[in-house]
C-alpha cells in the first residue's frame, strides 16, 4: 500500500499506517473528505487530494464498492465470502440518508462480514489442529477484533507458532484459494494471574 505514498515498506511508521487506515475507511465506506479531514487534522482540500491519489492508485477499490452497491440494489441483500446474507431494505429508498446509509452498510458487511468469516474459520482450523495433536495443549482465550489470543505452554510456543504458518490453512472459498496464515503476525508474552484457570478443554465427539 505504501508505494502509493512513495514510502519504502521498511520505513513505514505507525502514524503512516494509521493515516492509511483512515483513508481506506473513508474511501471504502464513503465517509467523505470532511470526515477524513477531521480524523486526520488536515484541511478538506488535503483530504480530497489524499482520496483522489488513493483512488488513482487503487482503482479496483472503487470498482468493488460500486459493484457491491449495484448488486445489493438488484437483489436487496449482500453476501459475505462464506455465503451469509444481510438484507438491506433501504438500499433503494427515496430518502437520501436512508439509502446512503444502506450503501455503506452493504460494503461494510461484505468487508467486515467476510473478515469475520475467515477469522472464525481460522479458529476452527487451529482448534482442530490442537485437538488432533499429541503434544499441543494451547487454548483460545479471546478474539479481539481480527486478533486471536491463545494460552500456550512455554515449551510449546515454537511448535504452536509453526503450526500457524503451515500449509494446512488453504481453503477453497467461492472458487478462490486463500491462504489465511500467509500474513499472520505473531507475538507472545507472559500473562500473570493469581487465579488458576478453570475452563475445560472442549473435545468434540
Amino acid at each position: 500500500m505504501f508505494g502509493w505514498k512513495g514510502i519504502p515498506s521498511d520505513q513505514v511508521q505507525h502514524a503512516d499506517r494509521e493515516q492509511a487506515k483512515r483513508i481506506v475507511y473513508s474511501v471504502v465506506y464513503g465517509a467523505g473528505k470532511e470526515r477524513l479531514a477531521d480524523c486526520l487534522g488536515i484541511t478538506p482540500l488535503q483530504a480530497s487530494q489524499f482520496i483522489e491519489s488513493f483512488m488513482q492508485k487503487y482503482k479496483k477499490v472503487h470498482e468493488f464498492t460500486k459493484r457491491t452497491i449495484e448488486q445489493c440494489r438488484n437483489k436487496g441483500y449482500v453476501v459475505s465470502i462464506m455465503g451469509r446474507k444481510r438484507p438491506l431494505a433501504n438500499i433503494n429508498a427515496q430518502d437520501y440518508k436512508l439509502r446512503t446509509q444502506a450503501e455503506r452498510q452493504a460494503v461494510n458487511f461484505v468487508v467486515q462480514g467476510s473478515a469475520a468469516d475467515l477469522c472464525k474459520m481460522a479458529m476452527v482450523e487451529i482448534f482442530t489442529s490442537v485437538v488432533i495433536s499429541s503434544t499441543l495443549t494451547a487454548r483460545l482465550i479471546a478474539q479481539i477484533h481480527d486478533e486471536l489470543l491463545f494460552e500456550v505452554e512455554d515449551s510449546q510456543i515454537h511448535e504452536f507458532s509453526g503450526s500457524l504458518e503451515s500449509d494446512s490453512y488453504h481453503w477453497e472459498i467461492m472458487g478462490v484459494y486463500d491462504r489465511i496464515a500467509r500474513d499472520v503476525k505473531q507475538s507472545s508474552g507472559m500473562l500473570f494471574s493469581t487465579r488458576t484457570p478453570h475452563w475445560p478443554m472442549l473435545i468434540p465427539h
